[in-house]
């Protein structure tokens, strides 16, 4: 399988990868990301219902459109899920809901091979192409390139963020705000929320302390300003939406767009249109 320059790679070389958040899981639109110039998706299992059994197809769809695909399991603790993923050929696995270090050394165990960790060993993988031969290679090379990406989102992780980040095979965070504003009791987030603002400045620190990358950015609101803010705010790979909410903004658009022009019209109307699912 050709191998294409890591998300940690193009950061080292000064590109700001951009990914979105894949719910569906299509791969017509996994397609329309890679012609678009994306670098990676993200996808869900967490809270989405893309089907395991389907993961390998879907990693193939990822790499014709030459994409780098993260998996987000459904728990921290969900060994098996990851491991999968790693074997169908994901990139990364994002971990949400890390609550301590332990989460995470739990985790890398699982997926290392021995004799440093306990993960299976089984020649009959799509990555070393199926292949005895190539096994011993694949494993040095998993061990070696292994990518944890912890969620930042729970109150426990916040304040063990630096024990977090510490970690050997921790290069990149998801700093979810959102969460964590609930979760410290401050209800949907706001960007004036004191609180929220001391907690993003823990945990950019800590990440450029230990030479973590931030994946983030504004997932609803594509503007240069925003992106702008964000790469300010020390972001170095851009995570830009959720495939779903993004389809549902721009339908939004074209019925707004519709229902312009035709109220230029006298003799031409439209119903009422329905509620938007976003602040406007």
């Amino acid at each position: 399988m050709k191998r294409r320059q890591s998300l940690l790679e193009l950061v080292r070389d000064g590109i700001v990868p951009v990914g979105m958040q894949s719910f569906t899981g299509n791969h017509s639109l996994i397609e329309v990301m890679g012609a678009a110039g994306f670098d990676y998706v993200w996808l869900d299992t967490e809270h989405s219902s893309i089907d395991p059994r389907g993961l390998e197809d879907t990693m193939r769809a990822c790499e014709l459109a030459g994409l780098l695909a993260l998996l987000r399991i459904p728990d921290p603790h969900d060994h098996t899920s990851a491991r999968r993923a790693l074997e169908a050929g994901a990139h990364g696995v994002i971990m949400p809901m890390v609550r301590t270090a332990d989460d995470v050394r739990s985790m890398t165990t699982a997926l290392t091979f021995p004799p440093n960790g306990t993960r299976g060993l089984c020649p009959g993988l799509r990555v070393p192409g199926f292949s005895l031969t190539e096994f011993n290679d694949y494993m040095r090379e998993s061990d070696a390139n292994l990518l944890i990406i912890p969620m930042i989102e729970t109150v426990e992780a916040l304040e063990n963020v630096d024990e977090i980040f510490a970690l050997e095979h921790v290069s990149a965070t998801v700093f979810a705000m959102g969460e964590l504003s609930f979760a410290m009791g401050e209800g949907p987030y706001s960007p004036t929320n004191a609180r929220i603002r001391r907690a993003q400045e823990k945990v950019h620190a800590a990440a450029k302390r230990h030479g973590v990358a931030i994946i983030g950015g504004d997932m609803f609101n594509t503007t240069v300003d925003n992106y702008v803010r964000a790469l300010d705010d020390d972001v170095s790979i851009l995570c830009v939406g959720i495939d779903v909410m993004s389809f549902r903004k721009m339908c939004e658009d074209i019925v707004i767009a519709v229902d312009t022009a035709v109220a230029s019209s006298p003799a031409k109307h439209r119903p009422a249109q329905a509620p938007s699912g976003f602040p406007r």
